[in-house]
């Protein structure tokens, strides 16, 4: 008897616990799509500088959750980083972006078309 309390109370744990991850997880995506959408503004201004440190703080939430849609924004910042880079002759810096934003969300075919140009321009 007292092992079926014990495994009742551990299923109502798990899935409270579940619950709360469910719900950081959208809490980090809707901060990120605050912070994609600023840099984004900032890039189209030609805010380079500030741009960069948005799309920075996007990739710094990839630490706190491994969501599908938080690995696609992440994605999407390290290629805009990449670009942004490549901009100012930073070659390797902007690969380095380019080849994270591949490793996180390898469907980012933006990315990878990035990658590519800037490999055949060496």
């Amino acid at each position: 008897m007292a092992n079926k309390k014990l495994g009742i109370g551990l299923d109502i744990l798990l899935n409270a616990t579940q619950g709360q991850a469910n719900e950081t997880s959208e809490k980090i995506l809707t901060q990120g799509k605050i912070l994609f959408e600023q840099a984004w503004q900032q890039d189209e201004k030609g805010n380079s500088f500030e741009a960069y440190h948005l799309y920075r703080q996007v990739i710094n939430l990839w630490e706190n959750t491994n969501d599908i849609e938080i690995a696609e924004l992440v994605s999407r910042s390290c290629n805009n980083i990449a670009v942004i880079l490549e901009a100012y002759a930073q070659t390797n810096a902007a690969i380095s972006f380019l080849q994270r934003a591949l490793d996180i969300y390898p469907q980012n075919s933006i990315a990878r078309d990035n990658m590519m140009l800037i490999n055949n321009d060496d």
